[in-house]
Formats: structure tokens, sequence, C-alpha cells
């Protein structure tokens, strides 16, 4: 889709979030902290899809969730559609989360097992203040028909859904409060591939409709391409380079990006890609490397990797890179 220039519905600038470590009597010495999230910027144009992409544990998952405050950053700022989310009080927030909502990971967890699906889809309504009553069952039957299931579905438990429904049900309580934005958390990632590629399928659909927009976070990058619009790729709590979809799967710059595209199947057999295998693990979070955090697995690491943490440079419009063996446009 074609994204207009102008004002970000989203801009996050330094983000940082550092779970710190405790031990002793009562852990009440503190020792160490996870950085989870180290000084992340990006911003995201209103109708957009942001594909965020890395490891398992580099940070994304913690990034969106920093996103909605439903965790406190350490610091850092983050302004939806001109407004310092932080800046809020807990009122005031409580009102603005009518527009930012999150489809979890897990459809099995992430529904209240005692609850009926209608009053699932409806709690958010309740808890901004509307009565339940007819009209909340139609909306919650009205949403169920427009995420793909059947209105009489309202009245049963989610133990008597399969996971692809689950998930729908969990992407149907995400529309229930008219949202702008909504971060997708691995939304598709704990589900068979075929009915993968119909939730993909079915939340393009919904943001065409309801004029939405993603934060799609993603380990898969055959699904990021399908979807997004744009791409960060993420290592150990840092964005190492974001571009426009095809600029990334086409001349990806960074190594970490490469090594990471090069990893997606090929469809067909005979068409061969030079694969480039990572050695060693990713370092610890609590401790990581000095210098461009990825040098301890980088095949082209130099001395300067290991010195001096590379900025993010422009390589053109919209391609930014951080890593001292590419230079700016």
């Amino acid at each position: 889709m074609t994204v207009a220039a102008a004002r970000p519905l989203l801009e996050v600038q330094g983000l940082v979030k550092h779970f710190p470590i405790y031990e002793g009597l009562m852990f009440s010495r503190r020792v160490g902290a996870v950085q989870a999230v180290d000084d992340v910027s990006f911003s995201i144009q209103a109708g957009e899809t942001l594909g965020l992409v890395g490891e398992s544990g580099c940070g994304k998952s913690t990034t969106g969730r920093l996103i909605l405050r439903l965790i406190p950053p350490t610091a850092g700022s983050i302004r939806y559609d001109g407004v310092d989310l932080q800046a809020l009080e807990p009122e005031a927030m409580r009102l603005k989360r009518r527009d930012l909502q999150i489809i979890f990971q897990d459809p099995y967890g992430s529904l209240n097992p005692r609850m009926r699906v209608e009053d699932i889809i409806t709690e958010p309504l309740v808890i901004f203040g509307e009565k339940p009553g007819p009209a909340l069952t139609k909306r919650a039957r009205d949403l169920l028909e427009t995420v793909g299931l059947a209105s009489f579905h309202a009245k049963r438990y989610p133990h008597e859904f399969s996971g692809g429904q689950r998930q729908r049900i969990g992407i149907a309580r995400a529309l229930a409060s008219h949202p702008k934005f909504i971060v997708c958390d691995e939304a598709v990632s704990a589900l068979d591939v075929s009915i993968q590629a119909q939730v993909v399928n079915l939340l393009q659909d919904l943001q065409d409709e309801f004029k939405l927009t993603y934060l799609f976070i993603a380990h898969d990058l055959g699904v990021v391409k399908h979807i997004s619009d744009r791409v960060a790729v993420m290592y150990l709590g840092k964005i190492v380079e974001v571009a426009d979809k095809r600029t990334l799967y086409r001349q990806p710059l960074h190594p970490y990006t490469q090594a990471l595209l090069s990893a997606i199947p090929v469809p067909k057999p005979r068409a061969r890609r030079a694969r480039m295998v990572l050695k060693g693990d990713v370092p610890s979070p609590i401790n990581p490397p000095t210098g461009c955090r990825f040098h301890t697995r980088c095949p082209y690491a130099k001395e300067v990797c290991r010195e001096i943490e590379p900025p993010r440079i422009a390589i053109a419009t919209g391609h930014e890179v951080a890593c001292h063996l590419v230079k700016a446009g």
C-alpha cells in the first residue's frame, strides 16, 4: 500500500528497557540488569504495517509491550498521534487504550477459559464503561462474523475451538474498541502454516476495512514479507537495519539481515542460494558485547566493530543500517 508522507502515527525514540536482577537476602541487592531493549527508535505512518523481526529473545515482544505501556520503559519516548504516552495520567492512558490494542501470540493462553466468547470480546467495552446488554451481544456476534466465525459461536467457551479459531477470537477482541493501532505479537507463529496464511490474509483485509496500523512482530521473514510495508531487523535489543520490504529483501546490507534472509526456504529445490551460517550463540543481554553487539558472530567483523558501537546511518531514503562496514549514501 502507499502511505502518505505525514506526521507518523507512532514515534518511538531512544526506547530502553532494563530488567533489574537482584540476589541476596530477600533479593535486596541489585547485581545487574537484563538489557532487553536498548536505544530503539522507529516510526510508523497511519495505515502502515511495520514488521519487527529477529531471533527469539532479541526484545521484539518487550518493545511491543513498552509501546502499549503494559510495562514501563527505563528511558525513551513514545508518541502516539502526537501525544506523549508516558506523560499521560493513568485515567487519560486508560481512555487512550481504546486506540491501542494487542493480539497475543498464544491463542490458548490469552483467552479466559471460564468466559463465554461473547463476554471475552465485549470485556474491553465493559471496562470502558459500556453496559452489558443486547447492543454488546450484537457487537460480539458481528465481530465474530467479521473475523470469519459464526455468530452462534458467541455462546461457546474457548476450549471448544481450534487454535486458528481462538486466534480469530483474539482478533475480534482487539477490534472491539475500534482501535487505530494494533501490536500483532507473533500473532501467527503458534499456528499451522495453512492457518497462518488465512490469519495473515484476514489481518490484511481488516486493515483495509478499518484503516488499521500494525506493528507486526515475528521471526518468520516469509510471513513478514507478505504483510509488511517496511521491516525493522532487531538483534540483542537494538535495531540494526530498517528499510521498505522490497529493498530489504533485495539488498540487505547488515550481515545479520543477510544471515536471516539466507535461511528462508527456497520454494524451488533447484534454485540455489548461498547460505550464511552464523557461528556461536547469541550473547547474554545481561552482559552484551562492547562495540557492535553482532561482532561476536559476524564473519566480517573488524577491530573497530569490537570497540565502537556503530550508529544507524541512512544509506538511501528510508533505508538505515547500523554497521561499520557500510558507508552512508
